[in-house]
């Protein structure tokens, strides 16, 4: 019984100090980047030994990846929810309707201001000096979110060729991406003279914005293009 319970201990404890070590490297690798950051530097910050390390993940590099897959899974597999809650709707949302659940539904987790600042940081890094298996981000992360948007924005009845729809989803990630960094620099924003960052008031706008946009391409795909003299 002693023996049981000791071992529950220590399993315990060994995930703890695990969760602890990822933790301490997701932050530094965010702030500093991965050749910046040593091992000790994540084990002083974790509070265990430098071994632990090897122990749990094989490594500073393997360290590396497991921290951002992370960040990434959690994120992807809300992401994915978000979209497949809109398209489980009877009757189908509205374009409106999708574009603010999808703003809210991609924003959310990135407004945290540690989790959030943490996640750009790390992307920014990542995009900046590859650190990753090639495809990895791309693979992991964009490809099954952009799919997924493509394929539930059909559904909400603008006709648009595979092609538009692609152009239309990166598009509004842009602005989201923009969003979260300028909610993360509303102080810097304001010294500008701008009005304070209205998160709420963003989304607001990006519905009326986009959806107007989005009708556009889908217009364009059916009208024809008038020509400088007046012809079409």
């Amino acid at each position: 019984m002693n023996v049981r319970s000791s071992h529950c201990d220590d399993t315990a404890e060994s995930r703890e100090t695990r969760e602890r070590i990822l933790e301490a490297a997701q932050k530094l690798f965010a702030e500093r980047g991965l050749d910046a950051t040593s091992v000790r530097d994540i084990t002083t910050e974790a509070k265990c030994n430098v071994a632990a390390v090897n122990y749990h993940f094989g490594g500073k590099e393997n360290l590396y990846l497991e921290s951002f897959q992370a960040m990434l899974g959690p994120l992807r597999d809300q992401r994915m929810a978000v979209m497949n809650e809109l398209m489980e709707r009877d009757p189908a949302p509205t374009l409106e309707e999708y574009l603010a659940g999808f703003a809210e539904g991609f924003l959310e987790p990135l407004v945290d201001e540690s989790l959030g600042r943490r996640f750009m940081l790390f992307v920014s890094r990542e995009i900046s000096d590859q650190k990753l298996p090639a495809g990895f981000f791309f693979d992991q992360f964009i490809a099954p979110l952009v799919s997924r948007a493509v394929s539930s924005l059909d559904r909400v009845g603008v006709p648009m060729t595979q092609e538009q729809s692609f152009f239309c989803i990166f598009s509004i990630i842009g602005q989201l991406l923009h969003a979260v960094k300028g909610h993360h620099m509303s102080a810097q924003i304001e010294t500008m003279g701008a009005p304070p960052f209205d998160l709420k008031g963003f989304v607001d706008h990006f519905v009326r914005f986009s959806a107007a946009g989005i009708r556009a391409c889908a217009v364009e795909e059916t009208t024809p293009v008038a020509t400088a003299g007046g012809e079409s």
